[in-house]
């Protein structure tokens, strides 16, 4: 009896709030006000009958755009310590998103598509076509944005790659992913770990898709990648800079020591990373 209690009552814990890797809107907002004295806008639109969120942080029609793209689990608050600092309000227009299947947009829902994630995301640069748009990815947001620029060449003018997974025979095989997506599993998962083991599961021939249409991407492109990630080896940092052969400005930065955390243990780094492509794009 004891048994069945526990588990049931493990199912109880993995469905409430803290598990799904989500955030309190207002409470975000109410951050980056403090921080900034900017209030950030919500944002929701529609996206083939899904509903997608991001945060918008800046009005200027004329601004150039910085949408950053979280990893694989995450949400758009990944990117809180950015979307707070006023050095990059004062050049660009700043957005982070919610991608598909995690935080506010279609929550519980894995796309497993680089191709419809990187759609997601051009539905929201049309509303900013025209001015510059910067794409940043951390892990996982990395092939998306590297896609949305191969898709959508007009739309983005630079990119920041920050410890991607982008290389196609790096990416291990993950037998075990598998497993655990077997409906059973599935039960005992918490859902923003299962969207992000289905979207994992289907990278590698994502990324294979792809390989052949590196040359499209004619941007300025930076990679900050940790000599010391375990996660996303070091050799993607090589593998971007064999495939980006038509960047007029390509620059690799690795940083010593670093693990796959790095957004978040290297903010200047970053920040400065953003606002040289910032000067490269305009």
């Amino acid at each position: 009896m004891w048994i069945l209690f526990v588990l049931l009552f493990y199912l109880f814990v993995i469905q409430l709030e803290w598990a799904k890797f989500r955030y309190s809107p207002e409470n975000l907002k109410q951050t980056i006000f403090e921080k900034t004295q900017i209030e950030p806008l919500i944002q929701q639109k529609d996206f083939k009958g899904k509903t997608i969120q991001y945060f918008q942080v800046g009005q200027n029609n004329t601004d150039p755009v910085i949408i950053f793209v979280h990893g694989s689990p995450g949400s758009l608050s990944a990117y809180e310590i950015y979307l707070s600092d006023t050095s990059l309000i004062k050049n660009a227009t700043l957005i982070s998103i919610d991608r598909l299947g995690f935080g506010y947009s279609d929550f519980g829902n894995a796309e497993g598509s680089l191709a419809i994630q990187a759609d997601m995301l051009a539905s929201v640069m049309f509303g900013f076509k025209g001015r510059k748009i910067i794409l940043a990815g951390h892990s996982m947001g990395g092939p998306v944005i590297v896609r949305a620029a191969i898709d959508y060449p007009d739309l983005v003018d630079g990119l920041l790659l920050i410890a991607p997974s982008i290389s196609p025979e790096l990416e291990p095989t993950n037998g075990w992913r598998k497993i655990v997506n077997w409906t059973i599993f599935q039960w005992f998962t918490p859902p923003a770990l299962r969207v992000s083991n289905q979207e994992i599961i289907p990278l590698k021939n994502q990324l294979e898709m792809i390989y052949e249409e590196w040359d499209k991407i004619k941007i300025p492109v930076t990679v900050i990648q940790g000599e010391d990630d375990s996660l996303v080896p070091k050799g993607n940092a090589d593998f971007a800079e064999i495939m980006l052969v038509n960047s007029p400005a390509l620059e690799i930065k690795m940083v010593e020591k670093g693990n796959h955390f790095i957004l978040w243990s290297e903010p200047q780094l970053i920040k400065e990373s953003i606002l040289e492509l910032l000067k490269k794009v305009e």
